[in-house]
């Protein structure tokens, strides 16, 4: 028989066990069960934390739940609302406030401590009643509201000692003793919290400017993708730092003081017939018109100005009136091109009956008058910065006779394509001061510039030939012949190879291999001539140097490069079947001609005989 001290006690151990897992079980139920009891409790209650704020603040009210608030002293009623998260003012008129002033003046109210506590029970021990402290007719009201309800407070006299006052209820209760501080955040003039912004846009937002104005009617209009232009007075371009700059000023304007919001004799103001009428279009097709009367006797330094969709009166600067009085030619471009080089894509350059075309291509300009041509892109650019750097001197709205005649005459006519929209400058010769009119596309106005932007390089297809004349690939080469006056030099290529049909004759490989490193790229130093009505002045009509350059595997039999006479620092050359005089540096003369074969067996040299002595 075993011995029963000795057997384990299950009653006793399976406690031991399970003790800790039953401890953390039972926290946890715990913590479930309080945490339900207060989501029970407060989900539409009061949290704890606010309990205890609203049993030492005056008013049970939380900043963020308003939605809605009521201010009513001295027979002034204040209303804004909140909708979507944007206050509003309600009364005395429908208008925009500052929701920064309405959220400190709410958060405010919601920090006002609470003193004395009166309830009802002491005023009847004391045989007082609401009316003691003011309540029959209150000072001022403070109503809220939110999802909860509505709630008015009403404010009654100060207390008899201390800067106390009273405050209760509206539908009874306890009266309660606060700060009198409370009354300064109940305004007597909605000004106080209304919102002084004039205008709310920004500069991209703005599409368009109406101005009518004693000097006269100014429009601007913004088109989609398009600059600013000038519609009135004259039709043009606009300067787009100009505008920018001058709606930047209208969009600072702050209202000075709001003077009624009632309907009212506008004639007193000056606002039937206003001085200045101001419209901004916006990008969202609004329009905003803001009439601008006469100063106001009290401040000279303001005017009387409202919107037209509204009854509100109210003062504006004087001195950003006078931004209006702005000179209509200081928002005129003055840019002759009008737009960045970089965007242009064609060009065509007119001078009589001279003429050079150019395209943009890949990045690549070429030139396609008066031949196929690949351009210097650096040439071209210097054409278009020339152009770009052109300043408009004066301006010519009514053109007399002769300087219509002047521009219908023009010898000079210059095209161009930006964005696939083109664009015409008719440039008249220069006169006696050295200046020139230009006309832009059909513009009534014409322009005054200096003479000197222009000149005869710009119609010279030369002046924009790329420097590169031959481009040939070495592993293409048939065959390569010299010819001079002391005969034929010939090499052939076999499977990249390059031998001498000659058998008298070996090749010189360093000269070979100088020659097709040129004509992989060979550049021009500078241009002569372009069908020339002569190639006798260049020694080409009978050349003294002859290249012929056979190619293999291309849609071109080959090229033949023609040396005529010596020039400074290098000769006159041409590509056969183009009619084009070029120089050809020496050192690229030089790997040109340098013969490509030398004889097999050359004479040695006599010996020298000895002097006598």
């Amino acid at each position: 028989m075993r011995d029963a001290s000795r057997i384990p006690n299950r009653a006793t151990r399976i406690p031991k066990i399970m003790k800790p897992k039953l401890t953390t079980s039972m926290l946890l139920i715990g913590v479930v069960v309080l945490g339900a009891f207060i989501w029970f409790f407060e989900r539409d209650g009061e949290t704890s934390h606010q309990k205890k704020q609203r049993t030492q603040t005056v008013f049970a009210v939380y900043p963020a739940s308003i939605n809605s608030i009521l201010l009513e002293r001295d027979g002034v009623e204040i209303e804004c609302s909140k909708a979507s998260g944007v206050w509003r003012l309600i009364r005395p008129a429908d208008a925009p406030v500052n929701a920064g002033i309405v959220e400190k003046m709410i958060a405010g109210m919601a920090r006002v401590e609470r003193g004395e506590l009166i309830t009802a029970e002491t005023l009847t021990d004391r045989g007082l009643s609401p009316s003691d402290y003011g309540f029959d007719e209150p000072r001022a009201r403070i109503t809220f509201q939110n999802n909860r309800g509505t709630f008015t407070w009403l404010i009654g006299r100060n207390a008899p000692l201390g800067d106390r006052l009273y405050i209760m209820s509206e539908g009874g209760g306890d009266i309660i003793a606060a700060p009198q501080t409370l009354l300064n955040l109940v305004p007597k003039d909605a000004a106080w919290i209304r919102d002084h912004t004039l205008f709310r846009d920004d500069v991209a937002s703005v599409r368009g400017i109406d101005l009518r104005r004693p000097s006269g009617f100014l429009q601007l209009r913004h088109p989609e993708n398009d600059g600013w232009l000038m519609q009135q007075p004259h039709k043009s371009r606009a300067d787009i730092p100009g505008v920018h700059a001058l709606i930047e000023k209208i969009l600072t304007a702050h209202i000075d003081k709001f003077i009624t919001d009632e309907k009212t004799d506008l004639t007193v103001y000056g606002l039937e017939d206003p001085a200045f009428e101001l419209t901004l279009f916006t990008q969202d097709e609004k329009t905003q018109t803001l009439h601008v009367g006469k100063p106001s006797p009290d401040r000279p330094d303001t005017r009387y100005a409202k919107w037209v969709e509204s009854d509100s009166v109210f003062t504006v600067p004087e001195e950003w009136v006078k931004l209006f009085e702005i000179e209509e030619d200081q928002l005129r471009n003055r840019q002759l091109l009008g737009v960045l080089p970089a965007r242009i894509t064609e060009l065509q350059i007119t001078r009589g009956e001279q003429q050079v075309g150019l395209t943009q291509t890949n990045g690549s300009w070429q030139i396609t008058r008066p031949a196929q041509w690949n351009a210097e892109s650096s040439q071209v650019e210097e054409l278009l910065q020339a152009l770009a750097q052109v300043v408009v001197l004066g301006f010519v709205d009514d053109p007399s006779a002769e300087q219509s005649q002047l521009i219908a005459d023009a010898p000079w006519s210059i095209l161009f394509t930006e964005n696939g929209e083109p664009h015409t400058l008719r440039i008249s010769k220069a006169n006696a001061d050295g200046l020139r009119l230009v006309q832009r596309d059909e513009e009534l106005s014409f322009y005054t510039t200096d003479a000197g932007f222009i000149d005869e390089t710009f119609v010279d297809p030369l002046f924009f030939r790329s420097r590169t004349v031959l481009q040939v690939d070495p592993t293409q080469i048939k065959k390569i012949a010299q010819k001079d006056g002391e005969g034929e030099f010939c090499v052939q290529n076999t499977e990249n190879t390059f031998t001498s049909p000659d058998q008298t004759q070996r090749i010189d490989s360093e000269a070979v291999f100088e020659l097709t490193s040129q004509l992989m790229n060979l550049q021009a130093t500078s241009y002569v001539a372009f069908n020339p009505g002569s190639l006798e002045p260049y020694g080409l009509n009978k050349p003294s140097f002859r290249l012929s350059v056979t190619l293999d595997g291309t849609n071109t039999l080959g090229r033949i490069v023609l040396l005529g006479n010596a020039v400074d620092g290098g000769r006159f050359a041409m590509v056969q079947g183009e009619e084009v005089v070029f120089v050809l540096a020496d050192k690229t003369a030089q790997a040109l001609t340098q013969k490509v074969t030398l004889p097999l067996n050359p004479a040695k040299p006599e010996p020298t005989q000895p002097e006598e002595k």
